[in-house]
C-alpha cells in the first residue's frame, strides 16, 4: 500500500476571463463567421470563468510553426515542472536527491532529451534516480502517471516516486482552422502543471495522514482510437474531439468503476470521495448520471473547471489537490481517482484515507 504525501500545483503566468477568450476567438475566426456563431455558445455554455496560458492574448493572433510551437513547449515545460516540483518535495520535507523514480507525463510537445532529463540539472536529482517519461496519454495522463508512481512504491516499498505533469493545450491553437473541434478546443483547454509526491509503506513519510493508495484499473476500449487526439501537421497539433464522449462516458464509466471495487471487495457504494478529470461539463453530467451522485459530489472537479478550465493531464492533480487542501473526509473512507483519455482509455485509482 502506497501512500500521497503532497501535491503542487503551477498555474501558467497569463490569466484570461472566458468572456475575453470568446471575444478574441470571434476576432480570430472572423473569416467563417456565421460557423463560428453557431458554436460560440460552447463558451458560455463550458462553465468555465477564467484560464491560464503561457503566452500572451497577441501571439495567439498570430501563424506559428511546429518548431516555434515546440522550443516555447521545452522552455515553459521545464519552467513549470520544476516550480511546482520543487514546492510538491518542500511540502513533503523531502530533497530531491532522495526521489527514486521521476515519472513525466506530457502530450503537447516533445523533447528529447526529456523534459524530466533536463530538470536533473535544474532539481539536482541523484544520478541514478529511475526516470519514465510518458507520452501519448493526454487528459488521463495524471492519473496513469499515479498508477505508475503506485506501482514502483508497491515493487519498492522504501523508495519514493515524483509524478510530474504538465501541459501546454494553449500552444496548439489554430487560428485557421474552422473546425468544430477547434473551436471547442479553444473554448476549454488551457495550460497548467502539477506535482505529486507517493511513497511506499516503508518509506519513512509513509506513517503520515492522507490518502493510501490501494489499486489501479487501467482501461482500453476497442476501436476507439478516433474519439479524441492529435492530428499532426506542420503548424502543430490538431486535436481531435468526437461528439460522442459524453454518450461513452455514460454508458461506460458505472461498469469500469464497479470492475475496480469488485476486485477489491468493497460495493460501489461505499466509494464516497470522487476525483475526476473534469473534461468538460458534459463529460461530469454523464458521471453524476452514471453514478447517480448529487452536484455537490462532484464540486471540487467543478471549482477546477471553472478557475482554470481543461488543462489535460494536470487538471486531475489540480483536483486531487483542492481535494485534499480542503480536507473534507473522515479515515476510513473510501475514494476514486477517475480520468479519460485517448485511446479512447480509462485510468481509475482507489483510494483511503488514513
Amino acid at each position: 500500500m502506497s501512500k500521497l504525501i503532497s501535491v503542487a500545483t503551477e498555474d501558467a503566468p497569463t490569466i484570461v476571463g472566458q468572456d475575453e477568450v470568446k471575444e478574441f476567438a470571434r476576432q480570430v475566426f472572423s473569416k467563417e463567421r456565421a460557423g463560428f456563431d453557431r458554436l460560440a455558445s460552447v463558451f458560455t455554455n463550458a462553465s468555465i470563468e477564467s484560464r491560464h496560458f503561457t503566452e500572451s492574448k497577441e501571439w495567439y493572433g498570430e501563424l506559428h510553426g511546429f518548431a516555434e510551437r515546440n522550443a516555447l513547449y521545452v522552455e515553459n515545460a521545464v519552467r513549470m515542472s520544476a516550480s511546482c516540483a520543487l514546492r510538491c518535495l518542500s511540502t513533503a520535507g523531502l530533497e530531491s536527491r532522495e526521489v527514486q523514480h521521476v515519472i513525466f507525463v506530457s502530450s503537447t510537445g516533445i523533447a528529447t532529451p526529456s523534459i524530466d532529463a533536463r530538470l536533473h540539472n535544474i532539481l539536482g536529482f541523484d544520478r541514478h534516480v529511475r526516470r519514465s517519461p510518458i507520452w501519448g496519454i493526454g487528459c488521463a495522463g495524471g492519473a496513469v502517471g499515479l498508477s505508475r508512481a503506485l506501482e514502483y512504491t508497491s515493487a519498492f516499498p522504501s523508495h519514493a516516486a515524483l509524478v510530474i505533469a504538465v501541459e501546454l493545450c494553449g500552444l496548439t491553437f489554430q487560428k485557421d482552422d474552422y473546425s468544430k473541434s477547434n473551436i471547442i478546443g479553444t473554448s476549454l483547454f488551457s495550460d497548467g502543471a502539477a506535482a505529486v509526491l507517493v511513497v511506499g509503506d516503508k518509506h519513512p513519510l509513509a506513517g503520515r495522514q492522507g490518502l493510501a493508495l490501494l489499486n489501479s484499473l487501467s482501461t482500453i476500449y476497442d476501436d476507439s482510437l478516433d474519439v479524441m487526439g492529435w492530428d499532426v501537421k506542420d503548424s502543430g497539433l490538431k486535436v481531435i474531439f468526437s461528439k460522442d464522449i459524453p454518450t461513452i462516458v455514460h454508458g461506460s464509466v458505472r461498469e469500469n468503476i464497479q470492475e475496480l471495487a469488485d476486485q477489491n471487495n468493497i460495493g460501489l457504494g461505499k466509494i464516497k470521495h470522487y476525483v475526476v478529470h473534469p473534461g468538460g461539463p458534459k463529460v461530469i453530467d454523464a458521471y453524476e448520471e452514471a453514478l447517480g451522485l448529487k452536484k455537490d459530489e462532484m464540486k471540487f472537479t467543478r471549482n477546477v473547471l471553472r478557475k482554470h478550465g481543461n488543462m489535460s493531464s494536470p487538471t486531475v492533480l489540480y483536483v486531487l489537490k483542492e481535494f485534499t487542501d480542503r480536507g473534507e473526509f473522515s479515515p476510513g473512507e473510501y475514494g476514486l481517482i477517475s480520468a479519460l483519455g485517448p485511446g479512447f482509455s480509462s485510468e481509475l485509482i482507489l483510494f483511503r484515507i488514513e
